[in-house]
């Protein structure tokens, strides 16, 4: 869902040591332990500062919020589970753990002490994320490892970095899982006599991976194989204009990273003292989702801009994207955690800095990009992601399918019978929306 337009990019002057992500214990969940209950209902994971992930459940007009249980009551993780989806097919929750704790997505490598003579080079490395599966019971389990996107060749003193953005996740209706990355030049260089250095960045490239469904059901550890898809998001003006404007934001942090840790001589500290006095993680696209109907890739950038938010729609046939900005002034609207699609295919945003979420109308025509606030309040989650909806289930009920023909079509009668749900199975608790 959860993510970061060029998050990890920007903060890719994090100098975190590389430590791959994962727990000493798995608690795997039981497959007859799906989620049943799940048309029209989002799912979050928030995390407090002890590292505790509570996993909660709303329905997508915000009522009926629900504490699921505790993900950390069986063994610790070493870092939050993010990018959440639900899988349509097999009912069971997936999602992203970034390598660090600041959910940063790369890290330096460079012979110390910063600055290095000249021009210091390939120095930005980006890291893997782990993916889990998590089960209804509270069960989860770490099944492999996504890598980052190929580099593609540079010139001169240009080098690259495609980090994965950890919290923006989703998934189609055949099961098959997207993720999001970022292919970034950049260029670096210092002065030792001076005491100074720089990172300097280009305009990133939003790149789409794909991750099967087959993939996922049979991943049992190391790599997952991964399809990934550059957009073209410089030919429409309004996506370039925002990329552009997140690069500079980007470059201001690195110059304040670079500086913080030539005076002290810590980067970590360094990293920390800029995360907190540049905002730069609230900024840029932190979730995104497929549309049941039309297969885009929707992503919605509330922050970047103080002025405006932007719309990205990705067609998955030319890769190309287009943007639509929309008035926010003073950024009203928070920050995004979760993007997600209704059963009536309304385009649902939750923030995490407000008690209320939006629809955005996605369908063809002068509605187009209407916003529609969700009255319900709601306790926020400031560390939360959220899934898509279960789409094979959305088409066919908007077919007028009944939920119980719907079930037994599908072939879940074993998973019926094996919770104890003989006879029609329980309707489901959140409305149409």
């Amino acid at each position: 869902m959860k993510k970061h337009f060029c998050l990890s990019i920007i903060t890719a002057l994090g100098f975190s040591s590389l430590a791959i992500a994962g727990d000493p214990l798995n608690c795997s969940p039981n497959a007859s332990t799906s989620f049943q209950d799940y048309l029209n209902r989002a799912y979050t994971i928030s995390n407090d500062n002890s590292g505790n992930m509570t996993l909660t459940s709303q329905c997508t007009n915000l009522t009926d919020q629900q504490v699921l249980g505790n993900l950390s009551s069986c063994s610790a993780v070493m870092n939050p589970i993010n990018g959440l989806g639900l899988n349509p097919v097999d009912q069971l929750l997936y999602g992203l753990m970034p390598t660090d704790s600041r959910g940063i997505g790369t890290h330096l490598e460079m012979t110390f002490p910063f600055p290095a003579p000249g021009k210091p080079g390939d120095i930005m490395k980006a890291d893997p994320v782990a993916v889990y599966r998590i089960g209804n019971d509270g069960g989860y389990e770490n099944i492999g490892t996504i890598q980052p996107p190929t580099e593609t060749a540079t010139s001169g003193d240009i080098e690259q970095v495609v980090p994965i953005v950890h919290s923006a996740a989703t998934f189609n209706e055949t099961g098959d899982y997207f993720l999001l990355a970022y292919r970034t030049n950049y260029e670096s260089s210092a002065n030792v006599m001076a005491g100074t250095g720089e990172v300097d960045y280009q305009a990133p490239q939003i790149v789409i991976g794909q991750v099967s469904h087959a993939t996922l059901a049979t991943a049992s550890g190391g790599n997952l194989p991964t399809v990934w898809l550059d957009v073209d998001d410089s030919s429409d003006s309004v996506c370039a204009a925002v990329v552009n404007e997140f690069q500079n934001q980007t470059n201001a942090f690195s110059a304040c990273v670079v500086s913080d840790y030539i005076a002290n001589g810590n980067h970590d500290q360094a990293v920390d003292n800029c995360l907190a006095s540049s905002g730069i993680m609230d900024k840029g696209i932190h979730d995104f989702a497929v549309s049941p109907t039309n297969n885009h890739f929707y992503a919605y950038d509330s922050q970047t801009y103080n002025d405006r938010d932007v719309l990205i729609d990705v067609d998955p046939n030319t890769m190309t994207a287009a943007c639509t900005e929309f008035t926010d002034v003073g950024n009203v609207t928070g920050r995004l955690t979760s993007l997600m699609f209704s059963q009536q295919n309304k385009l649902v945003a939750l923030f995490a800095d407000e008690g209320n979420g939006t629809w955005i109308d996605v369908t063809a025509g002068p509605s187009y990009g209407d916003f529609n606030a969700i009255a319900e309040p709601v306790t926020p989650f400031p560390h939360g992601d959220g899934s898509s909806l279960p789409f094979n289930i959305i088409n066919k009920a908007l077919k007028g399918g009944t939920l119980t023909d719907l079930i037994f079509k599908n072939g879940f009668e074993d998973f019926i019978f094996a919770n104890g749900f003989e006879g029609d199975p329980p309707p489901a608790t959140c409305p149409a929306f």
